[in-house]
Formats: C-alpha cells, sequence, structure tokens
C-alpha cells in the first residue's frame, strides 16, 4: 500500500464509496475502536509458572483446577473490557476531520486502481480542495510535454474540468418542475373530471420519456464500461512517464467522470421515475373516484349549446383554411418556375391545416357527447337520439383521424430536418417558417391525440349512464343490444380492414368474404337447379333415359358459375374493362401451360352439346368388348376436364375428354337401347344340326338379358363356316340395355347352358387333332436304299457309355 493510501482519513458513516471497475455503491461506513489486550492482565496466569518446587508434586491433582481458575478469571477480564469499549463503540462519531497537509495527489502516470476513491470525502470543501489539487497537478504536468501534445492534454483538462463542475451540480439533484395540485372534493364535474384525465396523460407521456431516458443511460453505461476497460489496458501497455501515458491517464480520467455523471443520472431519472409512479398512482385513483362522482354542477342549457354551436363553426372554418390552402398549392405548382422551398411551405401548412380541421371535428364530436351527457342528467336529452349510433361515430372518427397521426408525424419532422432547396434569402425564410409550422403541427397531433382520449372517455361514461338509469329487463335488453352492437362494430371494423390493392381496387377481408358468400351462392343455386332436374328426369321414365336432363343440368351449373364469379369479382370492384389485357396474358399461358386443360375444357363441352357421348351410355375404345386390353364401361360423369367410366369390375376410369373426342370409340347405346351380340362356337362333323340348333335356342332362353320373344329380335343360329375340325356356327342374340353393358357374363353363361346341353345329347366339341404316320425305320436318309445295306442298330448294354 503506498504511503498516500495510508495515511487516507476516516471517511463519514455514509458516504459514496467508488472503486475502479465498478458503479458507486452508497455505503454506511461505521468506525471501529481496536479493543486492546494488554500483557498485565495476562500476568496472573505467568506467574502461576513459580510456583514453590513443593507444589510440584501436586501438579497432576492442581493443574487443571488451575488452568480452569485461570480461564474464567482471563474470561471475566474479556467480558468486562468488552462492556467498558463496546458502548463507545456504537456511540453516533462524527467522522475525523481529514488532514489536508497529509494528502497527495496521485500521479498521472502512476494512478492506482482505486484512485477515484482519493476523492470520495464526506467533507465537501476538502474534495473541492483536492480535485482543484488534482487538476493543478495535471495542469503542471503536461508543461513538459510537446506542442501537440500538450495542446491536446490542455483541451482534455478544459474538458475535464466543465465534467467535474457538471458532476457536482448532477449529484447535487435536478430541479424538476412541481406537480399541479391534484383537486380532492366530493363531487366532480365533466370538465374537471377531463382535467384529472389530462394531468394523467401528461404524467404517463413524462414517464415514458423517463423511462426511454433510462434505458439510454444503461446503454450509455455499458459502452463507458468497455471503453473504460480499453484505456486501462492502453495505460498499463505505455512506458512510464510517457507522453502517451499521460494522454492515455487523462482520458481515464475523463471517461470515470463521465462514467460517474451518467450513473448520477441515471440515479436522478430513477428518482424521478419513482415520483411520477407514485403521482400518476395518486392521480388514477382520483380519477376513478371523479368518474364514479359526476356532478352537472352549475353549466346551463345555453352554454351548452352555444359551445356546440361554436365547436361546429370551427369544424367548417378549418375546412375553409384547407380548401384555400390547396388553391395557394395549386398557384404554387402551376407556376413555370416552381419555387420548390414555397411548395414545401405550401404544403407543410396543408398538413397542419388537415391537422387543425381533425381536431375540430373531434372538438365537436366531444362537444355532442358531452351535451348528451348533460341532457342525460338533466332529463332534456331527445327521446329518439341513438345513443349507441352516437358512440359508434365516435368511435369511427376516431379511428379515422388515428392513422392519419403518423403520416403528419412523419411529414413534419422530415420538414424539420430536410436542408434548404437553394441559398436565396427568400428561400431560407421559407424553410424557417415550414419548420415553425412543422412544430406546430406536431403539438396538434398531440392535441388530438388527448382529445381523441377525451372524447372515447366520454362516450364510455354517457354507455355507462344510460345503462344505469335503466332497470329490469330493460336494462338487460339496452345492455345486450349495446354489446352485440359494438361487437357488430369491431367486425366491420375488421371487415374493412385494408390488405392489398389490385389495381386501384382495394382488397379487404370483407371484400374477400362477400366474393367467397356469392361464389357459395351461385354453387348452391346451381345444386339446387341440377336436383330439380334430376328428381324431373326420375320421375318420367323416357325423360330419364334420354341424355337430356344430364347435360341440362351440366349446362346450366357452368352457366350459373360463370355468372357468379363475375359477380364476385365485381362485388369487390374489380374492373373488367381490363380484362382484354387479362384474357391476353391468359392466352399466352394457354399457349404453354394451360393447353391441355383447356382442350380438355372444351371437348367436355364438345361431347355435352354434341351428344355423341351422354352419361349411361355403354362405351368401348379399342376394342374392349372383345376382351382385348382397351376401356369399355358405363359413362357416370362428364365433367370440365374428364369422363368418369365404370367398368364392369366397378372398376372407375377417369378418360381426358381430349382423347375421348379425338379416339375412336363404340357407344353401344347411342340410339338404340338394345344391341346384337355374336357368340361363335363348333360342333363334330357328322353331327345333326336340327338338334344342334334346338340345343343353342334352349341354352339361349336360359341366359338372362336375352330378348327371346320380340318380333324381328329373336335368336338365330347360323352356319358360319366349315373348319379344319368342326361345324363353325355363330349365335346371334338380342340383348337388352343391361345387358349391354354385361357382355362377357352373357357370353359366359350361355357357353356355360350350350355345352351342359351339347354334353347331354352326346354331341361332341371337336377340338384341332393332327395325325402322325410313322415310318418303320425313321432315321433312313431320303433316296433308295438297298435292303440289304439296311441293318438295324441295337441298343447298347450299357445305356450311360459312349456309342461304339
Amino acid at each position: 500500500m503506498s504511503p498516500r493510501s495510508a495515511s487516507r482519513p476516516i471517511s463519514s458513516p455514509c458516504s459514496w464509496t467508488i472503486s475502479a471497475g465498478s458503479r458507486p455503491e452508497n455505503r454506511c461506513n461505521t468506525p471501529s475502536t481496536p479493543v486492546a489486550v494488554t500483557e498485565r492482565s495476562l500476568h496472573p496466569a505467568l506467574n502461576q509458572a513459580s510456583m514453590p518446587a513443593m507444589a510440584l508434586s501436586l501438579r497432576r491433582f492442581l493443574f487443571p483446577l488451575a488452568c480452569l481458575a485461570m480461564g474464567l478469571s482471563l474470561a471475566a477480564m474479556s467480558l468486562y473490557a468488552h462492556a467498558q469499549l463496546l458502548p463507545k463503540a456504537l456511540q453516533a462519531s462524527e467522522p475525523a476531520e481529514p488532514d489536508p497537509a497529509a494528502w497527495e495527489p496521485p500521479a498521472i502516470t502512476a494512478m492506482p486502481a482505486d484512485w477515484w476513491s482519493e476523492f470520495d470525502v464526506a467533507d465537501e470543501d476538502e474534495q473541492n480542495r483536492r480535485i482543484n489539487a488534482f487538476l493543478a497537478s495535471l495542469e503542471d504536468r503536461i508543461d513538459g510535454l510537446g506542442p501537440a501534445d500538450h495542446d491536446r492534454a490542455s483541451a482534455a483538462l478544459d474538458n475535464l474540468a466543465n465534467l467535474v463542475r457538471l458532476l457536482k451540480v448532477t449529484r447535487a439533484g435536478e430541479a424538476s418542475a412541481p406537480f399541479p395540485p391534484v383537486p380532492t372534493q366530493d363531487a366532480y364535474s365533466l370538465r374537471e373530471m377531463l382535467g384529472l384525465r389530462a394531468q394523467s396523460r401528461n404524467i404517463e407521456r413524462e414517464l415514458s420519456s423517463v423511462r426511454v431516458d433510462i434505458e439510454q443511460a444503461d446503454r450509455q453505461l455499458d459502452f463507458l464500461q468497455s471503453r473504460r476497460d480499453e484505456l486501462l489496458r492502453a495505460y498499463q501497455s505505455q512506458p512510464v512517464e510517457s507522453p502517451a501515458k499521460v494522454l492515455i491517464g487523462i482520458d481515464r480520467i475523463t471517461m470515470r467522470v463521465e462514467f460517474e455523471l451518467v450513473t448520477a443520472r441515471q440515479a436522478n431519472l430513477e428518482a424521478r421515475e419513482k415520483a411520477l409512479e407514485q403521482r400518476d398512482q395518486l392521480v388514477s385513483e382520483q380519477l376513478d373516484f371523479a368518474r364514479a362522482h359526476l356532478e352537472v354542477g352549475d353549466v346551463t342549457a345555453e352554454e351548452i349549446q352555444q359551445h356546440l354551436d361554436e365547436s361546429t363553426e370551427a369544424v367548417a372554418e378549418a375546412d375553409r383554411q384547407v380548401t384555400a390552402l390547396q388553391s395557394q398549392l395549386l398557384d404554387v405548382l402551376s407556376a413555370d418556375n416552381i419555387n420548390r422551398s414555397l411548395e414545401q411551405l405550401r404544403r407543410q401548412q396543408i398538413t397542419r391545416a388537415a391537422a387543425a380541421s381533425e381536431l375540430a371535428r373531434l372538438e365537436a364530436a366531444l362537444a355532442r357527447s358531452e351535451a348528451n351527457w348533460y341532457g342525460l342528467r338533466t332529463d332534456s336529452l331527445d327521446g329518439d337520439l341513438d345513443l349507441r349510433g352516437a358512440a359508434a361515430d365516435a368511435r369511427a372518427l376516431s379511428e379515422r383521424i388515428l392513422p392519419q397521426l403518423d403520416v403528419w408525424s412523419e411529414n413534419s419532422r422530415n420538414t424539420l430536418v430536410s436542408p434548404p432547396t437553394d441559398d436565396s434569402a427568400n428561400a431560407a425564410a421559407n424553410q424557417d417558417i415550414a419548420r415553425t409550422v412543422a412544430r406546430e403541427t406536431l403539438d396538434l397531433v398531440e392535441e388530438i391525440r388527448s382529445r381523441n382520449d377525451d372524447l372515447l372517455l366520454v362516450q364510455g361514461i354517457l354507455t355507462r349512464d344510460v345503462l344505469a338509469g335503466q332497470s329490469g329487463l330493460r336494462k338487460a335488453w339496452s345492455r345486450l343490444k349495446f354489446t352485440i352492437g359494438s361487437a357488430w362494430d369491431h367486425v366491420i371494423a375488421a371487415a374493412d380492414y385494408h390488405l392489398f390493392d389490385i389495381g386501384d381496387t382495394p382488397v379487404t377481408p370483407g371484400g374477400i368474404l362477400k366474393m367467397l358468400f356469392i361464389i357459395a351462392l351461385a354453387w348452391l343455386i346451381s345444386w339446387v337447379a341440377r336436383y330439380l332436374i334430376a328428381h324431373a328426369a326420375a320421375a318420367g321414365e323416357q325423360f330419364s333415359a334420354s341424355p337430356v336432363a344430364y347435360t341440362l343440368g351440366r349446362i346450366l351449373h357452368y352457366v350459373i358459375m360463370t355468372v357468379g364469379l363475375f359477380a364476385a369479382f365485381a362485388s369487390i370492384g374489380f374492373d373488367f374493362t381490363s380484362f382484354a389485357l387479362i384474357a391476353g396474358a391468359l392466352s399466352v399461358g394457354i399457349g404453354f401451360g394451360l393447353q391441355a386443360v383447356v382442350n380438355n375444357f372444351v371437348s367436355g363441352l364438345i361431347l355435352l352439346l354434341e351428344g355423341s357421348l351422354r352419361v349411361g351410355d355403354y362405351i368401348e375404345l379399342d376394342g374392349g368388348q372383345a376382351g382385348s386390353s382397351g376401356l369399355a364401361g358405363v359413362v357416370k360423369e362428364i365433367n370440365t376436364r374428364a369422363t368418369v367410366v365404370n367398368t364392369n369390375d366397378s372398376v372407375d376410369v377417369v378418360v381426358p375428354n381430349s382423347e375421348l373426342v379425338t379416339t375412336k370409340l363404340t357407344n353401344w347405346t347411342l340410339r338404340e337401347s338394345i344391341a346384337r351380340m355374336r357368340i361363335p362356337f363348333g360342333v363334330a362333323y357328322g353331327s345333326d344340326k336340327e338338334q344342334v340348333k334346338e340345343i343353342a335356342m334352349a341354352a339361349a332362353e336360359d341366359v338372362e338379358f336375352v330378348l327371346t320373344n320380340m318380333p324381328g329380335r329373336r335368336p338365330q343360329l347360323r352356319l358360319f363356316n366349315f373348319g379344319d375340325s368342326a361345324l363353325e356356327f355363330q349365335m346371334l342374340l338380342w340383348v337388352s340395355r343391361a345387358g349391354v353393358r354385361r357382355p362377357h357374363r352373357i357370353r359366359c353363361e350361355f357357353l356355360w347352358a350350350l355345352e351342359t346341353r351339347l354334353r347331354e345329347a352326346g354331341i361332341e366339341i371337336p377340338f384341332p387333332q393332327r395325325d402322325l404316320h410313322v415310318r418303320s425305320d425313321f432315321r433312313q436318309p431320303p433316296g433308295p436304299v438297298a435292303a440289304a445295306s439296311f441293318q438295324p442298330l441295337e441298343p447298347d448294354d450299357d445305356v450311360g457309355g459312349e456309342p461304339a
């Protein structure tokens, strides 16, 4: 420890203790008085060792007793000494006067880590003396520096002296404006209650500003702390007595004073925040009391009407002012050489006039709400007045004005910081006037916020008093009506929220919901129309069998949905005059990506209008009925993109409409509801043809869906061909509409019955046969061979061996 630190005087009981690298702390140091235990108090214990030799023989018995007696005596003496010294230590005593001659300022090139504590003394005069001595020593020290370093150090010392003086003033506490008195009375008028609300708003604004300042002080302290650490590392790295170390040392001192200055300011801000919070709580409590204890006061109906008339006239005057300024701006813009500074001034004046106009409207609305409240309290309110409508109008006015405040504020701030348009005196004058108008606009914006708050507050009080003046079912009904009305107003406000624009058309949630509702309504109308058509088709058998019902339903569906889409887009303000541009863009898209979709759609329309394919028809693609890999089935649906075909395996196959238009297909039920099937079979040669005919006719009668009694449509058996091994017949069967959809079933049932009857009659169903004539020597090569030269081969005894 250095001699200076060893001879440092004792600080006061409660003082600011500051250590290097940390924020100051308020510590209370209680001076302690050392308790000295003299050797004289220990002499009796030491004299016990000089006992006569004759008593040493008894030490085994007397020594423990002597130790016990010595301990008791020492404890008693210690307790007595503490009893005498403790009251003196606990007594409040004044701090010891520092010795002025014992303190020396720290050297700038060898400052200890706790150098700041050198100046943390309770005596203000001593503290000032030390600071002055320290600054004087620094001035003496920089005299030996070079010219450049001396100038820099001298400027830094001047700045340091100013910071020290500012720190003293800041620690003494900033003088803040006193709070206005809070009226405390048994009842309040409406204006007095609004005055309390104005006090509450002012406190909230100041409290918000103080909290922002506290946050900024926190960030500034973090920066200063990091800067102090950097300077300490740089200071320690410099050689002793070097000019750089002197300059960095002055920077360290300056940074520490700035740190203490910001810390003191933050402490003042926190104290102010606490006072504002207490004040805000007091004003809020009194405001709640005032809202619950309102009275009409000595206001007359004539004064209320006069105030209402004046506010209405103020609105008209503000609108006239806006119109006049707009005309002046038009004159400026119509000139050959536009004066930009004058244009900026006129635009800012229009912004201020617009803000004043909206403020006048809020004042007029507030006057109407106050008049309604006074009328309610004095039983002079018009019974036909729609209070819920008035509340809705007040909210609508507030919601319309508030979004403009940010725009006006931003424009005004831009005017305040914008540079002059040119260097002329006229432009500078216009710029100064525009800045003055911008500041007035910002004040109007704050006043608009206050009046808007007053309007909503009075309107809420009016609603509360209206409900309080009712009872029973009427009160419940009014409360329900107000609640539903408020909820509906909020829904309407949310529905009118601006999402984005399509061209010049704003799109809102309400517009989207309206468009979806129209489309859903068009779909519902289409569904009802198709249902009625289908019901009528089911009632008439001939109508049901024709494709008119389905085709008419689909066409109506397309027409209704098209009209619904146009109406839906028109409901949100879509401009169809630009439809040609959209159609041109769509044509490009159709040419590339939508070609197949449009092709299928047009093909579907062709199928519906042409009538070559209808719902319920049995169709065949690529010979499906013959059992090949083609498709055969009943048409179930003809949609915009594809047609659904249901096969006999109850599998729905989706076929693109373009394929049905461009591909060859067979429609078995296009015009005739019945069809003829050909089923070939064969019997052995020599069989009785008449008997085969009877058996085939009988087998045809056993098959379901075969027409056997329709004139001109009876089954027929024809001898078709003389085959290689059989007489080939062909059975011609006419089947009903249901049978046309089941060709494989009819074929299988007929062949089943035919085979059964032919087997019972003993008629053979031939199958291909081939007669093979094997010669005796099938290994003899062709040509004449001498009989003597032919020798048959004998089989080898060893089948598995090699030939000889």
